[in-house]
């Protein structure tokens, strides 16, 4: 799996080699980047600054991997997906090339990540915290409109824009959902298991027989973005990581427990106008957790407050 990692415009990872890439189609030469400025690695995927007909961009070239039907599988769900969605706080895809070893994504190009902001790395403008977390809820809900599920909602998936927007970005391992927004487990849990949803890690220790009956809906998207704001303002704590930062073996246990604290060291204040929020967009039964309609309704009642 790609498994990317973005970094942030100023950290410039060199490569053992200092070259430019021009890139073509069969009929022009439009893509042309340099390899010692990546913006972003993964397991086979790296994303380069670049430019594509004389404007700014990001190109993730991804390696075409013949033979393992399940990356071959991932990388045409992410182009296939990212060709359908079209929104402010969605990362644009703008165009494909091919050549023998590689497939290129031409992505708009963006300053940082949340992971980044959260880290103190990142030192440039940025939206409100009201304003951020609107962006996050309003980008996820039309991903959900348009029938598909992330499956990877993370501080480093929410990439910053030159304009200083949030766009939710890496489409690896979403998928389509039915009209209702489920789908089956078939193929088991993706993404980060710190934000993984309790159903969702649930079925870790399942057979593939098991899985197969299975359903599950895009609200484990929701589990995941409400453990995200709860990162995001408190820059660096999570609900399930016992009023700490979150841990990688603690931290999904207590997600499969449900033992979650948000008024810890590294937490919210009860009074605090998102902590009821967080609250239900974190409940361990998907059933009664909080529709992004409802987060965004809290998020904009807080920020006509604040502007009064």
């Amino acid at each position: 799996m790609q498994c990317l990692k973005w970094l942030c415009v100023t950290d410039g990872l060199n490569t053992s080699e200092n070259k430019s890439y021009l890139g073509s189609t069969s009929k022009n030469r439009h893509m042309n980047f340099n390899q010692n400025e990546v913006l972003g690695e993964g397991c086979s995927a790296l994303v380069f600054k670049g430019t594509f007909i004389g404007k700014e961009v990001a190109v993730k070239r991804i390696l075409r991997i013949v033979g393992n039907n399940l990356d071959e599988a991932a990388q045409r769900k992410e182009e296939e997906t990212m060709k359908i969605l079209d929104h402010q706080n969605v990362l644009k895809l703008i165009e494909v090339e091919n050549d023998t070893n590689f497939k290129y994504l031409i992505l708009e190009f963006c300053v940082g990540t949340l992971f980044d902001y959260v880290k103190g790395d990142y030192k440039r403008e940025m939206p409100s915290e009201i304003d951020g977390m609107i962006q996050m809820a309003s980008g996820l809900h039309y991903i959900h409109s348009k029938l598909f599920v992330h499956r990877d909602i993370k501080p480093g998936n929410v990439l910053i824009s030159q304009t200083f927007v949030l766009k939710i970005s890496d489409f690896g391992f979403s998928r389509g959902v039915t009209g209702s927004g489920s789908f089956s487990m078939s193929s088991g849990p993706k993404g980060t298991r710190v934000y993984y949803s309790p159903e969702f890690l649930s079925t870790e220790e399942k057979t593939k027989k098991e899985k197969e009956q299975i359903r599950v809906n895009v609200s484990i998207d929701v589990f995941s973005l409400g453990c995200l704001f709860f990162n995001y303002l408190t820059k660096g704590g999570h609900p399930f990581a016992n009023g700490g930062p979150p841990n990688e073996v603690q931290t999904p246990a207590n997600i499969l427990n449900g033992e979650k604290i948000l008024n810890g060291r590294m937490g919210l204040p009860e009074n605090h106008y998102a902590y009821a929020m967080i609250d239900g967009m974190t409940d361990k039964d998907p059933g009664n957790r909080w529709k992004l309609e409802q987060a965004l309704e809290t998020l904009n009642e807080a920020k006509r407050i604040e502007t009064e």
